[in-house]
């Protein structure tokens, strides 16, 4: 006997709430998707990632959540969908160690990685397995993103590009919200780096894309990736700073790699110690500074001048307060 999806809290409409996509022409077959969602004190957004999940009308499907010991209704939701996804609550090494708990249990011959405060839109299971029976030889399938505010309303798309080494620096082209792995990728070992914080899925694309793993686009696949002030700290900039440099950094290191990318990373690793200083971000702006003199030599006038600058004492309250009178 099935269990009964429980009902939307009040007031809730559409997708993900009440709206159910109309069924599409019949698949040959349905690959089994597992869908891993690491969490921790999220559980205002939670609820609607599950739906997202469950509504998909898709007939083969898990959904394993990995939440880090949340002390908000986290648990509260979680029980609410008791049997029909698979949970664990219990103290973790951070996100990325929650999904490669995910990976190491993936029954899926496709898996996809999902955040508690983002979703899935309608039919993104059937599109993603459409598309990899369409090319068997896919070791990742990928669509679109699009961004919504805190409450769910949508914003702008995300500027998903083609899934190449150029296009994950400095920013990520491709990004877990969308992607869809195959068995190829998790049998292989591969899994996320402990030591990125934000960037870990950028890494990880990118860390496939250097080893020739082969990426399928497929448009009609549509993620929802939410922008909150939580995900816009101060302090999480801050680790992506550091995270994209080291990025660029490898791919610069890279002697396989062609020279035009890696002259690409040497130009990203310019820009991003500019930005940071653009940014006031000073500690790492002195960082970067440092690394760049290691890679190149002596910095350009320009940047030179910025480094002893930001030496003076109230540098970074002086650039703040130029940041908010632009």
């Amino acid at each position: 006997m099935s269990i009964p999806l429980p009902p939307p809290p009040p007031d809730h409409i559409g997708w993900p709430w009440t709206a159910e996509p109309p069924p599409l022409t019949p698949l040959p077959h349905y690959p089994k998707i597992t869908i891993i969602t690491p969490s921790f004190n999220q559980g205002e957004y939670l609820e609607a990632l599950i739906r997202s999940v469950l509504l998909q009308n898709y007939p083969n499907c898990e959904l394993l959540v990995f939440d880090g010991g949340s002390g908000d209704r986290t648990l509260e939701i979680l029980h609410k969908y008791e049997g029909l996804i698979q949970w664990v609550s219990q103290r973790d090494r951070g996100q990325s160690d929650a999904v490669n708990q995910g990976l190491d249990q993936a029954s899926g011959e496709l898996v996809g990685w999902q955040n508690s405060d983002d979703l899935y839109g309608p039919h993104a299971f059937y599109f993603a397995a459409q598309a990899w029976l369409n090319h068997p030889e896919s070791d990742v399938i990928y669509g679109k993103i699009d961004h919504l505010s805190e409450a769910g309303d949508y914003l702008f798309p995300y500027p998903v590009k083609t899934a190449t080494v150029a296009n994950m620096i400095p920013y990520s082209a491709v990004t877990n919200h969308s992607v869809f792995l195959t068995q190829n990728v998790i049998q292989a070992g591969e899994r996320l780096d402990l030591d990125y914080h934000h960037c870990m899925d950028q890494e990880f694309i990118l860390r496939l894309l250097l080893k020739g793993y082969k990426f399928t686009f497929e448009p009609n696949i549509l993620a929802y990736w939410r922008l909150h002030d939580q995900s816009k700290s101060s302090q999480q900039m801050q680790i992506w700073a550091r995270e994209a440099f080291r990025l660029c950094e490898r791919v610069y290191r890279d002697a396989e790699i062609g020279a035009d990318i890696r002259e690409q990373a040497k130009d990203c690793l310019y820009s991003l110690c500019r930005d940071s200083f653009a940014k006031g971000r000073m500690a790492v702006f002195r960082e970067q500074v440092g690394a760049l003199r290691s890679h190149f030599g002596p910095l350009p006038l320009e940047l030179r001048c910025k480094a002893a600058f930001g030496q003076l004492p109230g540098a970074k309250m002086l650039i703040d307060a130029k940041a908010k009178w632009r």
